[in-house]
């Protein structure tokens, strides 16, 4: 055999094993971790709202204000609010208090932000009406809707990584806290996945129920393939880089 035939097929084997390489890596990469079919933030909401009848007197806040609890958020002067104090309604309870005879004030019950605000200073409204809606801080987690087998979950424990992207394409590393099931109207079974993070309290710029996409990470029980594909990996993947 010449020279330049043997350079050849050195040449032909690396390649070979070197997109053997790669597809096992990349097997390797995908077995390893799900893609959510659907994934949203969400925030605990507390919500203010009114259970008497009457005119808005004064509303202190706006949609983006940071509030913390026990800051007053409106008042609501109520001609039937004084009937009530007769019969024995409470002067005070959780996020409200009554002013006089007529006005009851309302207060934030957590820290957080508001999310919105439903009605002007001066308007007329019915009993159980929202006045106003605050996100609570600290409670924004990633809920992920993840095609998931029984297998799967077992190699999914609690404090798993999930990497979401948001709307900004800000990426966020969040650590599974919940896994539930749901089945679909086709009869399938998707894991509700639950992932919570420091960081999204501050990560780039979304509202509660902003759609985002998620990627759970499954734990590895190695085996040898997997052991493999790893060593095979670490040779072939710049330092630092991700599957």
């Amino acid at each position: 055999m010449n020279f330049r035939r043997f350079v050849s097929l050195i040449l032909g084997a690396a390649v070979i094993l070197g997109l053997g390489g790669l597809g096992l890596v990349y097997t390797y990469g995908r077995a390893h971790t799900i893609d959510a079919v659907e994934a949203t933030v969400e925030t605990d909401v507390s919500r203010v709202g009114t259970p008497f009848a009457g005119h808005i007197q004064s509303l202190e806040v706006s949609a983006g204000d940071r509030v913390s609890a026990g800051e007053e958020i409106a008042r609501v002067q109520s001609p039937g609010l004084e009937q009530s104090l007769e019969t024995g309604f409470p002067e005070e309870g959780l996020g409200y208090r009554v002013d006089g005879d007529d006005v009851i004030v309302f207060t934030a019950t957590a820290d957080g932000v508001v999310g919105s605000t439903e009605h002007a200073v001066g308007s007329f409204v019915t009993a159980n009406t929202q006045i106003a809606a605050i996100e609570v801080e600290g409670t924004t987690r990633v809920k992920a809707k993840v095609p998931m087998t029984a297998a799967d979950f077992a190699r999914l424990p609690a404090g798993s990584p999930m990497t979401a992207r948001l709307p900004d394409s800000t990426e966020v590393a969040t650590e599974v806290y919940e896994v539930q099931f749901e089945e679909t109207e086709d009869g399938d079974s998707l894991a509700v996945v639950r992932g919570r993070s420091p960081e999204l309290a501050t990560a780039g710029t979304f509202t509660n129920g902003a759609p985002v996409t998620a990627q759970v990470k499954l734990d590895d029980a190695e085996g040898f393939g997997s052991w493999a594909a790893r060593q095979l990996a670490e040779l072939i993947t710049p330092s630092g880089a991700t599957i």
